[in-house]
């Protein structure tokens, strides 16, 4: 997977402000190139990034649509490698990293009333986690679908219980990683995880 496209980001920024839902139309090149005061071309390279990762799909004489995201998919793949990166992180963070992780888990307490910025927060805590894992393979794994991520979050940080559960048990996640318990992180990390999937209409993205 290639790196992060800024433009891509700030398609998916306006996406998520107009609360378009799987099977909308995007604008035209034309409005999103204007809204976003970008070239046509970097538009297209933006929206090229967004199809290669699923997020949208051109329908030839229609126009281009967000398309629907398998969240259960995605959670069943994090599921195989987050439990473990909190795991690692407990047995190998450092102590800068534990104050990124206490600052980081402020900021998801702190917006919790706003849905967008607690997503933020949110993919931003579990980065963190996954850097104090020091494990490069799972750091390059998560980094590939981060943008997939950022986008399940509309679905999975939609309301506010589900926001303060979260809060509740990713705070147990990074107890467990400052107190060197690997497996209290890794298995509460795997409770929050199965908390995403309950979360899902009708169990799936």
């Amino acid at each position: 997977m290639g790196p992060r496209n800024a433009v891509a980001d700030r398609v998916r920024t306006l996406l998520d402000e107009r609360e378009l839902v799987p099977g909308d139309r995007l604008p035209s090149e034309r409005e999103l190139a204007s809204q976003l005061g970008v070239s046509r071309s970097s538009l297209r390279e933006g929206l090229g990034r967004l199809a290669d990762l699923g997020i949208i799909e051109a329908r030839r004489g229609s126009g281009t649509y967000l398309a629907p995201l398998d969240l259960r998919d995605l959670t069943e793949a994090r599921l195989r490698l987050e439990p473990y990166a909190a795991r690692l992180a407990a047995q190998r963070s450092e102590p800068r990293d534990r104050a990124r992780l206490d600052a980081a888990l402020a900021e998801l307490r702190a917006t919790r009333g706003d849905q967008r910025a607690f997503a933020e927060a949110d993919l931003r805590l579990h980065a963190t986690i996954t850097e104090a894992s020091r494990s490069l393979p799972v750091r390059v794994l998560l980094d590939a679908v981060s943008d997939l991520l950022l986008h399940s979050r509309a679905v999975t940080d939609a309301d506010r219980a589900t926001r303060d559960a979260t809060v509740v048990v990713l705070d147990r996640v990074v107890s467990a990683i400052r107190d060197g318990d690997g497996e209290g992180a890794e298995r509460a990390m795997r409770e929050h995880l199965h908390q995403v999937v309950a979360s899902l209409p009708d169990g799936r993205g």
